[in-house]
């Protein structure tokens, strides 16, 4: 009996703590491809290194329109989410085509630099509230 009130016990903590962790975060492919391609060119900008957005502009640019076009999850299909994901596939291939235009590095940086504050204004319209599991609105 008492192996069992163990076992029932550490079945409610671990279902507890996956369900909040599931009210926190919802996966989204098609934001963690443009994330992944968004750290690895903006970091090494930050730092001087122009290389890995110039050879992944188009490819950035591929992704957010993926993104802006993929199905959302339920609680991220709103207006202002899908107005905001317009944005970005439209300011993504700005800088893909400023890059193939052989943009100066000045002109890249503000531009990937308003895409990656654009991308967080994005993922911050798509957070979820903890303790109600509902799109967090800011005020």
């Amino acid at each position: 009996m008492k192996n069992t009130i163990v076992v029932l016990a550490f079945l409610c903590v671990a279902v507890s703590a996956f369900a909040q962790k599931s009210s926190k975060t919802t996966a989204w492919k098609e934001k963690e491809t443009f994330h992944a391609v968004m750290a690895k060119t903006f970091h090494p900008m930050e730092e001087g290194n122009f290389a890995p957005i110039k050879a992944r502009a188009t490819e950035m640019s591929d992704k957010a329109q993926k993104w802006a076009d993929a199905k959302p999850p339920k609680q991220f299909d709103k207006p202002e989410i899908k107005e905001l994901l317009g944005k970005l596939k439209t300011e993504s291939k700005a800088l893909a085509d400023l890059v193939a235009a052989k943009g100066s590095d000045d002109d890249v940086k503000k531009s990937l630099t308003a895409l990656h504050e654009r991308f967080h204004e994005v993922t911050g319209a798509c957070k979820i509230d903890a303790k109600t599991g509902k799109h967090e609105h800011k005020d």
